[in-house]
């Protein structure tokens, strides 16, 4: 495994704005063809999120990363979105 690839996944898997993106949007999606919007959201949260760990100098800035954290991402913000969407409360009087 190529160590970029290795970087990508770690920073996709391990972002926390990802997950809580992806889970939120999910979460307040009323239909299911809204869980696409949700990985988009997280998919930008993604790439902010670790946009911001290279300008903190926490990470080294590695640009060229960026896309495939994006996909990575828009990917795990597929299914956080599914789990946020699956989890939401049911309003009885929606009809």
């Amino acid at each position: 495994m190529p160590p970029e690839f290795k970087d990508v996944l770690l920073l996709a898997i391990m972002n926390p704005a990802t997950l809580a993106a992806g889970f939120l949007v999910g979460r307040r999606a009323d239909q299911v063809q809204k869980i696409i919007v949700a990985g988009f959201v997280a998919g930008i949260a993604g790439v902010l999120f670790v946009g911001l760990i290279m300008l903190a100098g926490l990470y080294p800035p590695k640009v060229r990363l960026l896309s495939g954290v994006f996909v990575a991402s828009f990917l795990l913000g597929l299914v956080w979105g599914w789990i946020g969407f699956s989890t939401r409360r049911k309003d009885p009087d929606a009809g």
